[in-house]
């Protein structure tokens, strides 16, 4: 891999062999971000997903099990009580909005059943590679704010989460070397008609991750594990 590709690819890699010695799990939906990380920690890393038994992120774990040859440990939250955690997560910021705790509460939980105290996750990609549908569909809008959001109200409050179940959050898309090449990842390299982050899909092809899950259309935690459809069902 050559150019910027091969440098994004280089800051992932060189971050992720780092981890060898620690025993590290994954935050996994089977989309792009997940996924990547995975490959490329040649599989080391262990897959959880979490969700309702009849969501997408459930239904794309199952498929993406048979086409890496991985086992993915699947929590289904028909089985749990959520409003218990909601309960403890508003102990943790009690300012959350419900769009923020949409997205969290699916780390939330799943970080009570992983047993490996690093937790990987694919935290800063749509920001930082332009992810979000809101990025195509405004051409000016820049990702600056939302970079700025995450490192001063997201990452912060992630860390307590993790603390909260003596867990450390990992984030490779976020490492400092990848960061050193933030002002070269701009608008044009990752977004090119009706797709977007185009290094990462360029990485994923060229290290042999199924085209099926590097162009698979993903939707958000909060959506694709279904827990936006409780929260509005329990606002009602």
């Amino acid at each position: 891999m050559e150019g910027l590709v091969g440098d994004v690819y280089a800051a992932l890699k060189n971050y992720i062999d780092s981890l060898k010695d620690k025993s590290c799990a994954i935050a996994f939906s089977g989309g792009l971000d997940s996924s990547l990380l995975l490959a490329i920690s040649n599989y080391k890393f262990i897959p959880y997903t979490l969700g309702f038994r009849t969501s997408r992120d459930i239904e794309n774990a199952q498929k993406s099990e048979l086409l890496l040859n991985v086992n993915v440990k699947k929590i289904y939250l028909d089985d749990l009580n959520i409003d218990g955690y909601i309960d403890e997560l508003l102990k943790i910021d009690k300012n959350i909005s419900r769009m923020e705790m949409g997205y969290e509460l699916v780390l939330f939980i799943l970080m009570d059943f992983i047993s490996e105290k690093y937790v990987v996750t694919g935290q800063g990609a749509d920001e930082l590679f332009y992810g979000y549908h809101k990025f195509m569909d405004n051409p000016g809008l820049s990702n600056e704010t939302y970079i700025n959001r995450l490192f001063n109200v997201t990452l912060p409050r992630e860390k307590k989460m993790a603390e909260y179940y003596d867990k450390e959050l990992i984030t490779p898309y976020l490492s400092p070397e990848m960061l050193k090449l933030r002002s070269k990842i701009t608008r044009n390299v990752n977004i090119n008609g009706e797709s977007n982050k185009l290094i990462l899909r360029e990485i994923a092809k060229n290290i042999g991750v199924p085209e099926s899950i590097y162009n698979r259309n993903k939707k958000a935690a909060q959506y694709g594990s279904g827990i936006n459809r409780y929260l509005i069902k329990k606002l009602k």
